[in-house]
């Protein structure tokens, strides 16, 4: 990832942390999602493994802050079931980017 691509995922995850309206936080969560769902088309010398760990970061973040927003309706309807969706597509996300990077990582020259 370049400077720019990190420079927003901080953005991105700054909006998920303060949103405050459930249509900003859904939007920034749907951002989140998207910039994840980019890191295995990079080229592997355009990510390092410490920015990797940074996203990784961001996203247990907004894991609970979904699991927080979810936790604190009164009832579950389709706004917490939609959160819940994203929740598990973070996720997957991550266990993509956690085989890409072992896949990089073994083409890698030592």
């Amino acid at each position: 990832m370049t400077a720019d691509a990190i420079a927003k995922a901080i953005d991105v995850f700054t909006h998920v942390r303060d949103a405050v309206s459930r249509q900003s936080f859904e939007h920034a969560v749907s951002q989140f999602e998207q910039l994840l769902g980019r890191v295995p088309d990079a080229a592997p010398a355009d990510i390092s493994v410490e920015e990797i760990g940074v996203l990784q970061t961001f996203s247990e973040e907004v894991i609970e802050r979904i699991e927080a927003r979810v936790e604190r309706a009164a009832v579950s309807g389709p706004h917490e079931q939609m959160l819940i969706s994203r929740l598990y597509e973070i996720r997957r996300l991550l266990e993509e980017i956690d085989s890409w990077q072992r896949h990089v990582a073994t083409r890698r020259p030592s």
